[in-house]
């Protein structure tokens, strides 16, 4: 493949007209369309993008004998439009190590597919969509990265050295990629500069919703909620220090596995692979009569928050309702499975030992509340970190040997 360079004046026009046939096809995402920087990448054989917002296009699919038609260029673009939106490269590093990154394209391409397909969108035969590898539509990429890289699936992939949609979707760089430094073919946008336009792009998703032709489907009106109201309290940072106090590994650092064995081929040695910890976290939350619409749908936002942070595996995460009794502790793997009972006193004590009683253990018991609730007098074995919503004062009650963390409403 020759060297990233400036589209020549044809690519150029190719290029805008297949991005304004994606303007007119899903309109709420007009200003992402027009923040990414295109660039030529000759010998590419497909589009990709990097962290910086550029999007890399081989010149063969957008002019000449073997040029894609123009509304499946414009697919496309939206297509990889949607990694930058959906922040696919942060999420990829969040992932327990060693990362398996053509297993993460997949996840990423099918979080993308099936909204790209429920809102008619004319896709290239043969795309990555959820029910390719035997899940259904309306999931995340986690999810799906977790399901792919089970021994149990028999999934194959081809090497990480392989051309996927670049490090803009957690795969590895496209060859040529120019990297953070603004570049003389063309400047790319910082993480600032990105969040404004997610957030633009996910307001205009909600009002595009329900407004029929170019209405949003389901799947990217939540990610659109999920972007304007985000967790207030850094997940991954909160639930790294625990793990590092929970398990004996340090935060990073993976264990050896046979599960799946090394790709590093030693003749006569079946060589274990290094498999990252997941930790299971249950999550308390109050639903007594003192929490508010505006305090539940705060927990809400954290339960969000934690379900994406890194090192959670979703299918060990557990969710238990809690007042002055608490219910069973169900087992979730987004924020629309979560059934919230209650209504009555407050006694957070009996959710914290429902959550420790339940089986596998939790290595944390997170608690959402407003704080007007007893606590234990001692630790138990999890870790347990107390989430204070509102009410300044309550977080001074908090044991001293627990976390505890403030959580403003309605900061976000």
């Amino acid at each position: 493949m020759s060297g990233v360079r400036a589209l020549a004046p044809d690519e150029l026009r190719a290029f805008r007209l297949a991005r304004l046939v994606s303007a007119e096809q899903m309109p709420y995402f007009m200003r992402a369309l027009f923040a990414a920087q295109p660039v030529a990448a000759p010998g590419l054989g497909t589009f990709a993008v990097d962290a910086q917002w550029r999007l890399y296009l081989d010149p063969a699919l957008l002019v000449g004998a073997g040029a894609w038609p123009v509304p499946v260029a414009g697919a496309v673009l939206l297509h990889e439009v949607g990694h930058l939106l959906r922040a696919h490269g942060v999420r990829g590093q969040s992932l327990p190590k060693p990362v398996q990154h053509v297993a993460w394209n997949y996840a990423a391409d099918a979080e993308i597919n099936d909204d790209l397909l429920a809102a008619g969108i004319g896709l290239p035969d043969g795309v990555i969509t959820p029910q390719s590898f035997g899940c259904e539509d309306g999931g995340i990429a986690e999810d799906y990265y977790t399901h792919l890289i089970d021994p149990a699936t028999g999934q194959q992939f081809p090497d990480d050295d392989d051309v996927g949609c670049g490090s803009g979707a957690g795969c590895a760089p496209v060859p040529g990629e120019l990297g953070a430094a603004a570049g003389e073919v063309a400047d790319g946008l910082d993480d600032a500069e990105a969040d404004l336009v997610r957030r633009h792009v996910a307001r205009a998703v909600q009002a595009a919703q329900g407004k029929g032709r170019g209405s949003a489907p389901a799947g990217l009106a939540r990610w659109a909620g999920e972007v304007l109201t985000p967790p207030t309290v850094p997940w991954d940072r909160v639930l790294r220090a625990v793990i590092r106090r929970a398990l004996a590994d340090q935060s990073g650092r993976t264990n050896y596995s046979y599960a799946r064995p090394s790709r590093r081929s030693v003749p006569g040695i079946v060589a274990p692979a290094m498999r990252g910890p997941s930790i299971t976290v249950s999550i308390v939350i109050d639903t007594s009569g003192s929490m508010s619409a505006a305090d539940l749908s705060a927990a809400m936002g954290e339960v969000a928050g934690v379900l994406r942070a890194g090192g959670v595996a979703r299918e060990r995460v557990r969710i238990l309702s809690c007042d002055a009794a608490s219910t069973s502790a169900q087992a979730v793997r987004s924020v629309a499975d979560v059934v919230l009972v209650g209504g009555g006193g407050t006694d957070m004590r009996v959710g914290i030992d429902a959550a420790n009683a339940a089986r596998p253990a939790p290595h944390v018991v997170i608690v959402l509340t407003d704080g007007d609730t007893p606590w234990p007098d001692r630790p138990s074995r999890a870790h347990l970190v107390c989430a204070v919503i509102g009410n300044d004062g309550a977080l001074a009650r908090t044991p001293a040997w627990a976390s505890s963390v403030q959580i403003p409403v309605g900061a976000s």
